[in-house]
């Protein structure tokens, strides 16, 4: 038992760590909640802008980030267990770069790392490394485009890896400050 609850407090001293990082390096940051079937999750990730720029036509094009953050899930009843992850996931984003209002569509696929398997009594991930894909929409806004507001639908999964293979999924919103 006491294990587990060390699990939060490492991933928010990673969090720490990386945002220790020379700030120039880092883009942004951000934090996610989100509601799902058998979970509950909040999240801070760390931003950093791909610098190329794909398919443009007009104001819009395809670019995209990369995102590591660290996570704390909480299983709901009966049985609800508390989870602590860690996660790296390369985002692509076709959008607009201009207006006061930059609408978006994207989709990324990253790794991940829990502190535990079991959501809950009924429920159970295969393994704590596990997969996540998301898909979602929002806009930038702001001074500079600085603000972004976003949904997202996340699944985690572990792709096969193991027999059990119980997926969860969340509708997420996501909001970032560009620095």
């Amino acid at each position: 038992m006491k294990n587990q609850n060390r699990s939060p407090l490492a991933a928010l001293a990673l969090a720490a760590a990386l945002a220790a990082g020379p700030a120039a390096a880092v883009d942004g940051i951000s934090l996610i909640g989100g509601n799902g079937e058998d979970a509950k999750m909040g999240a801070i990730g760390l931003v950093w802008n791909w610098d190329k720029q794909w398919f443009k036509s007009g104001d819009w094009s395809l670019g995209g980030y990369w995102e590591a953050d660290a996570s704390y899930w909480k299983g709901d009843d009966p049985g609800g267990n508390s989870i602590a992850g860690i996660g790296f996931t390369p985002v692509f984003r076709y959008g607009s770069d201009s207006g006061s209002v930059a609408p978006y569509v994207e989709a990324g696929v990253g790794v991940h790392l829990f502190s535990s398997v079991r959501l809950n009594d009924e429920k159970k991930m295969g393994t704590a490394f596990e997969f996540g894909d998301h898909v979602g929409f929002g806009f930038r806004f702001g001074e500079g485009l600085r603000y972004d507001l976003g949904y997202r639908f996340q699944h985690y999964s572990n792709a096969g890896i193991s027999e059990n293979n119980g997926g969860v999924n969340f509708h997420q919103v996501r909001l970032k400050y560009g620095f």
